[in-house]
């Protein structure tokens, strides 16, 4: 079997390039804080030339971006679905699963502010994925208090309050739990994630996300 063609081949090598340059810089990012790593430095470390790198990103806040939105990606948000039930016990896996999601981009929740100050292209892309994750999870919980599975919020407080407040917890628990509690934070963090909602579980709400085995 012969080589496909260096025309079908170089698409290929140029995206791979591309994902090692990002996995890169957010190892370093990761280690070092986005301040301390240079565009030439994630050159250096992915073993090319700025040059080269500058082919994939005009400068360091296009990676950051590219990051972004890798995470953004990542931290699907669960929809609602026909079976109740099911809906509920994917929200909490999803909840759980999140602080795994961004401990990998660590560098993101321990700046995030100073980041989307800094940035206003990336304040605008984490807006838009913010407010439609947001409305989301929020149409989500209304499904669950409807079957009966979450208590409606206490009076005066919105669905979107908690949404909004469950976000906040979720992106900062894991940055806090690294400098806090280092040693449980994995193990801390998806219970910490799910605090908010769990605590909303009617008594049918916990039969449904801790049905009897068979």
């Amino acid at each position: 079997m012969t080589d496909a063609p260096a025309a079908e081949r170089r698409p290929q090598r140029t995206a791979r390039r591309r994902d090692e340059l990002l996995e890169t810089a957010l190892r370093l990012f990761n280690a070092h804080g986005t301040a301390a790593v240079s565009a030439n430095r994630i050159a250096a470390a992915t073993g090319i030339s700025p040059g080269n790198l500058y082919y994939w990103f005009p400068n360091k806040q296009a990676i950051i971006r590219a990051l972004f939105a890798e995470w953004a990606t990542a931290s699907t948000a669960p929809e609602a679905l026909p079976d109740a039930p099911h809906a509920l016990r994917t929200f909490i896996d999803a909840l759980a699963a999140q602080p795994l999601v961004t401990a990998r981009f660590a560098f993101f929740s321990r700046e995030l502010t100073g980041l989307l100050t800094a940035d206003p292209e990336l304040a605008a892309a984490y807006r838009a994925n913010f407010t439609a994750k947001v409305d989301a999870i929020t149409a989500l919980v209304e499904q669950l208090v409807a079957a009966g599975l979450l208590h409606e919020p206490a009076p005066r407080t919105d669905p979107r309050e908690i949404v909004v407040a469950a976000w906040i917890v979720s992106e900062a628990t894991p940055a806090f739990l690294e400098v806090v509690d280092p040693e449980a934070s994995a193990l801390s963090a998806p219970a910490v994630s799910t605090a908010l909602v769990r605590a909303l579980l009617t008594e049918e709400g916990a039969r449904a996300l801790h049905p009897p085995a068979d």
